[in-house]
């Protein structure tokens, strides 16, 4: 009998690929120093990585067979990520655009991270399990995060500067 992990498709190690690269530009992003040359780079590479990490998760159905829950989370974190980076292209325009940045990329971060820990669970528990175990864990994991996002909003600058975040 082949493992789980020999037999997945070219879309799951595509899709595995870049999760593990935006698991590591993300981290990354969340510890280093903001507004410098660096982090927008390594912030691009992250978006870049979570577009395909987002848009290859609608070409793998193997946990329920269907669009399920895994994909709606998939959604809400295409709709974080799109709002923190409309909010850096739109900053002359929106008075407030670091805060809408600052939530929704961490609102993102924060939905990889949950799904890290979906993706690692389901594997490991029987599927009896899956609701304790697997959405039980990630419940937690995104709750912590919203509540580390919350607290730390107050150390984001007020962007109020010149508009150009440079």
């Amino acid at each position: 009998m082949r493992s789980w992990f020999i037999a997945l498709s070219p879309v799951s190690w595509l899709h595995i690929g870049f999760a593990l690269l935006a698991l590591l530009t993300g981290s990354y992003i969340l510890w280093a120093p903001k507004g410098t040359t660096r982090h927008r780079q390594v912030g691009y590479l992250y978006v870049g990585s979570m577009l395909v990490v987002l848009t290859t998760a609608f070409g793998i159905y193997h946990l329920f067979g269907h669009f399920g829950i895994v994909h709606w989370g998939a959604v809400a974190c295409w709709l974080a990520l799109s709002g923190g980076m409309a909010a850096v292209w739109l900053r002359t325009y929106l008075r407030d655009w670091l805060r809408w940045h600052y939530f929704g990329l961490s609102a993102s971060v924060a939905g990889l991270y949950t799904t890290f820990i979906v993706e690692a669970t389901y594997r490991l528990f029987p599927a009896a399990y899956f609701w304790w175990t697997t959405m039980g864990t990630a419940t937690l994991v995104l709750t912590l995060a919203g509540g580390l996002i919350y607290l730390n909003r107050a150390v984001q600058p007020a962007a109020s500067d010149s508009g150009t975040g440079r």
